[in-house]
C-alpha cells in the first residue's frame, strides 16, 4: 500500500475513533458507551504505533516529539484551567483552584483528556528504546505483552496513576507495539484481503469484539477504561479491543467519508477539548436553560438531547480548529 493510501486510511480510522470517543462520553452509562469503550482509546495507541518512526537519532526524535506533543499539551491545557476553575463554583476560590489545576497539569495523573498526550509522549520514548534495543519481532511482542501485564497487575492491585501516566504506558504498550509490528505485514495483508474476504474478516472481528466484551457492554464488569485504571476481565478486554481495532481498520481501508477523514486529520482538538471544557460547559448550562439531561420523558427526547450535545461539540470544536489552523497559533496543534 502506498504512503498516500496508508495516510488516508489512518485518517479515516482516527476519524472513526474520535467519533466513538465523543459519542461514548455523550452517552455515558449507556450500553452504546460501554461498547465504544471496548476499543476506542486502544485504537489510537495502535494507530500511533503503526505511524511510529524510530529511524531518527535520539536528539532529533525527542525534539520532534516535544514540538508535536508537549507544546500542544501545555498550550491546549491553558484555556481549560480557568474554564474548569470558573465552573467549580463560587466556594472553590477561583485563583486557588486555578493554581491547583496548573499544578495538576504539571504532574499529570489522568487529568482531563490531555492525559493521552502525556501518556503517548512517554510511550513513544519507551517504544523508541525497546525497538532500537530489541531487533527480534517475537521478543519485542513478548516484551510488550509482559509490560502490558505488569501495567494491568499494578492497576488491579490498587496502584494509583503515576506521574505522566507511566503506569498507563505499560498497559497500552501491547496496542502500540501491535500497530508497529503490523506495519511490516500491511501490504501483504491488503493483497490477500480483497473483495469478499475483507468483509468476512470484518464480520468475524466485529463479532469477536462483541463476544469478548459482552460482560462489559452489559455492565456486568467494568469496561476497558485506561483513564479510570479499569481493565474489566483483562484477557477478554484486550481480545475485544484488538478485534474492535481490526474491524475499524478494515472499515477505514474500504470506506472513505470526507467528514470522518477531516475529524481524523484534526483529531487532536476534538480529543483534548471535547470533554473538558465543552461537555463540562454543556453540563453546566443545559440544566440552567431548562434542558433535561436525565429522567427523559421518552427515548426520542433522550436521543434529541444527546444529538444536540454532539452537534454542539462538533460545531464548537470545528470552529476552533479552523481558527487555529488558519492563524499564527497553529503551533498550538503541533504544526
Amino acid at each position: 500500500m502506498g504512503t498516500q493510501q496508508r495516510i488516508a486510511w489512518a485518517d479515516m480510522a482516527k476519524g472513526y475513533g474520535i467519533l466513538a470517543i465523543m459519542v461514548s462520553h455523550v452517552f455515558t452509562g449507556h450500553p452504546v458507551s460501554r461498547w465504544l469503550f471496548t476499543f476506542h482509546v486502544p485504537l489510537f495507541f495502535f494507530l500511533s504505533g503503526f505511524l511510529f518512526r524510530e529511524g531518527k537519532p535520539l536528539g532529533p526524535f525527542l525534539k520532534g516529539k516535544v514540538r508535536r506533543m508537549i507544546v500542544p499539551y501545555f498550550a491546549l491545557a491553558l484555556p481549560i484551567i480557568p474554564a474548569e476553575a470558573a465552573m467549580s463554583g463560587p466556594g472553590a476560590g477561583f485563583w486557588n483552584r486555578t493554581l491547583e489545576l496548573a499544578a495538576q497539569v504539571l504532574i499529570q495523573k489522568r487529568l482531563w483528556p490531555i492525559w493521552f498526550l502525556a501518556c503517548l509522549f512517554l510511550l513513544e520514548i519507551i517504544g523508541y528504546i525497546l525497538i532500537r534495543l530489541i531487533r527480534n519481532d517475537m521478543l519485542l511482542a513478548l516484551g510488550a505483552a509482559a509490560l502490558g501485564a505488569l501495567g494491568v497487575a499494578y492497576a488491579r492491585g490498587g496502584g494509583q496513576p503515576l506521574p505522566w501516566n507511566l503506569d498507563a504506558c505499560c498497559s497500552v504498550l501491547p496496542f502500540f507495539m501491535a500497530g508497529h509490528l503490523l506495519k511490516k505485514w500491511d501490504g501483504k495483508m491488503d493483497a490477500f484481503l480483497t473483495g469478499w474476504k475483507s468483509w468476512v474478516l470484518f464480520a468475524l472481528l466485529a463479532a469477536g469484539n462483541l463476544a469478548f466484551g459482552w460482560e462489559s457492554i452489559r455492565g456486568e464488569v467494568p469496561v476497558l477504561n485506561v483513564f479510570a485504571n479499569q481493565y474489566g476481565l483483562p484477557l477478554r478486554s484486550y481480545l475485544s479491543a484488538f478485534c474492535g481495532i481490526g474491524a475499524v481498520v478494515l472499515a477505514a481501508k474500504r470506506m472513505t467519508v470526507a467528514p470522518v477523514s477531516y475529524l481524523g486529520r484534526n483529531s487532536l482538538v476534538y480529543f483534548v477539548w471535547h470533554q473538558t471544557p465543552v461537555i463540562t460547559a454543556i453540563y453546566y448550562f443545559f440544566p440552567r436553560l431548562g434542558i433535561p439531561m436525565e429522567h427523559y420523558p421518552s427515548g426520542a427526547a433522550m436521543l434529541a438531547e444527546k444529538g444536540l450535545e454532539l452537534f454542539l461539540i462538533l460545531t464548537v470544536l470545528t470552529t476552533l480548529n479552523e481558527l487555529l489552523l488558519h492563524s499564527k497559533l497553529k503551533w498550538v496543534l503541533g504544526k
